[in-house]
């Protein structure tokens, strides 16, 4: 069986007072055989997450929004005038009597002779014109409605504001080689005297 045996001080002086001895004392009885071996570094490769950019708190300025908005609006209010609506007239003819009958004396020539006789006056008419009222003139109270008119402005949806934004860190894993265990240097038994000859 092989064992590996570290590289300590006591050992490695021994083995080194062994190798420089006389060579006499090389031909003796061999007990136990040692040989030197290195053992080189182990390494593997480690996976791990770096910060690339680190997280932090952004304002950011969202702006106000506005809208256009319809709407009914009164120009003139509701109100009552009163109307004057002059009489209607129209013209009227009318017979009168202007003189009645009547009787009196006139003188008259009668054959020649001037006689005072006795007659009647018939009556006498005209005919007038007047003006009657066919209706009389009066007031009315008209009503009139509102007038209403569409006007269209800029009304305020939404003020502006600033809110705070998280953005988060950038992390990116990257590979390195890290040395699990380094080299080293020891000595390993060899078993068998045959193999110490």
């Amino acid at each position: 069986m092989i064992e590996f045996l570290p590289f300590r001080r006591g050992i490695a002086a021994a083995i080194l007072a062994l190798s420089v001895a006389s060579p006499a004392a090389a031909g003796g009885k061999t007990l136990a055989c040692y040989q030197q071996v290195h053992q080189p570094a182990v390494y593997r490769t480690v996976h791990e997450q770096v910060v690339v950019r680190p997280g932090g708190v952004v304002h950011e300025t969202i702006p106000a929004r506005y809208s256009q908005v319809t709407e009914k609006v009164l120009v003139a209010p509701e109100q009552v005038v009163a109307r004057h609506i002059p009489a209607v007239t129209r013209t009227v003819h009318q017979t009168v009597m202007v003189r009645p009958k009547s009787v009196g004396w006139e003188w008259r020539h009668v054959h020649g002779v001037k006689t005072l006789c006795k007659v009647v006056h018939p009556a006498q008419y005209a005919t007038r014109a007047h003006t009657v009222v066919v209706q009389p003139a009066r007031t009315v109270h008209e009503r009139i409605p509102a007038r209403y008119a569409h006007r269209t402005r800029t009304v305020l949806v939404q003020p502006e504001r600033t809110i705070a934004r998280h953005v988060p860190p950038v992390i990116k894993t990257v590979a390195r080689t890290v040395e699990v265990r380094p080299a080293s240097a020891g000595w390993v038994q060899v078993s068998g005297n045959r193999r110490c000859r």
